[in-house]
């Protein structure tokens, strides 16, 4: 099989034989057909468009574009770029970021594809922008993405998106990193910024200077698959993150190798995401596990993990920044000092779900605050949660207009079980309140709480109400 393309040169030499030789857009094949384009009839000699060149091993279609000169995709199959084919290694030793930046150049030019990285030690001294419909590719915690930085550089962005200086979600759109590891101590991770249409799957956090996963003002984002053992090194810790890059914001920088620039500062919230399967067990106790940062955010899922070895709460929701349709699914919150915190703002939060989630803490002198906290949100609806632990009140609310809780035990308080502190209105069906040193259910000013199928187990005292109840079933009580 030594014969070539007609016209374009291009060798249909069989993989292994003498002389093979290939593009480095069709790479690797172990067959060649040329597949006609529409024209019926086609001069003998010279370049023409159209001509479609089928790659068998990748399942995918090329076309010839005598526009620019290069075979760009057709069809079929995404393409697929080996990184090692493009003189890319992962040994540890060499920087190969902007290596990386250029074939992604050739990737995003082709419209998209897999780019795939062996096991290895990959170096990125500057931050790799992803392209439209491209998807990066591990072989899971055997593919390292570290991101060296000058002294006194710390903290940009290991990976990010192209277009994350356009305003709104102008962004790149539909991109995903899969199976790899991040082991970055001078970095940032992956920072889906001003994007749409992203996936993160499989990502196995270690060292890291801020956040393996720094979500900012982007929309239909999910994180399906993520193990952190470790917190940032840096002033913020969290190892995920959600924020929205409002006016003023001096954070979230894209470095080029030799200078920061900071991710389009327009307010543009944060919609849309999901953070699924998950696990996050820091060694190095970081202040939070999920930090949702700053104003704006809107329909964040967080389902399915287990949170531990937070030093101020698993997870958290910055006071005062507003945040509508939140949801918390099947969380184990387990040894941090509070569960979830998503407190003090008085209103302008919009509707809060937390269902089959535990809260718990033994160790008493990390235990502080409260176990669950939450204020501002206009409707709020708390099922098959159990919050146990020595903190100060066990479940705390202010300022909700609607609130209800079904199925709901708080256990081992130091205060009070239930605090609904101020302008709370509250309907409790079918809670337990145990082992709390002052009241279990405690109603303060302008609250109103009607409350039925409620049981007491030593607790100081039953009922204290500074507000309005009303008791629609018999509670009990034993001491």
């Amino acid at each position: 099989m030594v014969e070539e393309t007609p016209r374009l040169g291009l060798h249909t030499y069989g993989q292994g034989d003498e002389g093979w030789d290939h593009t480095d857009t069709v790479e690797a094949l172990d067959e060649h057909a040329i597949v006609r384009g529409p024209l019926a009839e086609r001069p003998s000699e010279g370049r023409y468009d159209d001509e479609l060149y089928h790659a068998t091993d990748q399942g995918t279609t090329w076309r010839w574009d005598s526009s620019n000169g290069e075979w760009s995709y057709f069809g079929g199959r995404e393409p697929t770029w080996n990184v090692e084919a493009h003189g890319i290694t992962g040994d540890g030793e060499t920087e190969v970021g902007h290596a990386v930046c250029e074939l992604l150049e050739t990737v995003d030019e082709s419209g998209g594809g897999i780019v795939f990285f062996p096991p290895g030690r990959y170096l990125f001294e500057r931050t790799v922008l992803i392209g439209d419909n491209t998807a990066l590719m591990g072989t899971g915690r055997s593919t390292v993405f570290d991101g060296p930085r000058p002294t006194g550089e710390h903290g940009g962005a290991l990976l990010s998106n192209r277009g994350y200086d356009r305003p709104d979600y102008d962004g790149a759109s539909n991109w995903s990193v899969s199976n790899v590891r991040i082991d970055a101590p001078g970095a940032n991770g992956i920072l889906p910024a001003h994007a749409e249409n992203v996936r993160l799957e499989n990502i196995y956090g270690d060292a890291i200077y801020y956040h393996h996963i720094d979500v900012v003002s982007s929309k239909n984002v999910v994180v399906d698959g993520y193990w952190a053992t470790r917190g940032g090194a840096g002033d913020s810790d969290a190892p995920i993150q959600f924020d929205s890059q409002n006016t003023g914001t001096a954070a979230n920088g894209v470095w080029d190798g030799s200078t920061s620039t900071l991710v389009k500062r327009d307010g543009t919230p944060t919609r849309n995401c999901t953070l699924r399967d998950f696990e996050i067990e820091p060694a190095n106790n970081p202040e939070y596990g999920v930090h949702i940062h700053r104003d704006g955010h809107e329909s964040l899922t967080i389902k399915d993990g287990y949170i531990t070895g937070c030093q101020y709460s698993a997870i958290r929701g910055d006071t005062g920044a507003t945040m509508g349709d939140i949801t918390i699914a099947g969380v184990s919150c387990i040894e941090n000092a509070r569960g979830i915190t998503l407190g003090e703002d008085e209103q302008g939060r919009r509707d809060l779900t937390v269902s089959d989630v535990t809260i718990r803490t033994e160790d008493g002198e990390l235990a502080a605050g409260s176990g669950l906290y939450a204020s501002g949100f206009d409707s709020a609806s708390l099922s098959n949660v159990t919050v146990d632990g020595a903190f100060t009140n066990v479940v705390l609310f202010d300022d909700m207009a609607d609130l209800k809780l079904t199925n709901v035990t708080a256990k081992g308080g130091r205060d009070q079980g239930f605090r609904f502190r101020e302008n709370v209105d509250v309907t409790v069906t079918a809670a337990h309140v145990a082992e709390c040193g002052g009241a279990g259910l405690y109603v303060g000013p302008e609250s109103s709480a009607a409350y039925g199928g409620v049981t007491f187990d030593d607790v100081g005292s039953t009922v204290v109400v500074d507000g309005e109840t009303r008791e629609w079933v018999t509670s009990s009580t034993s001491s």
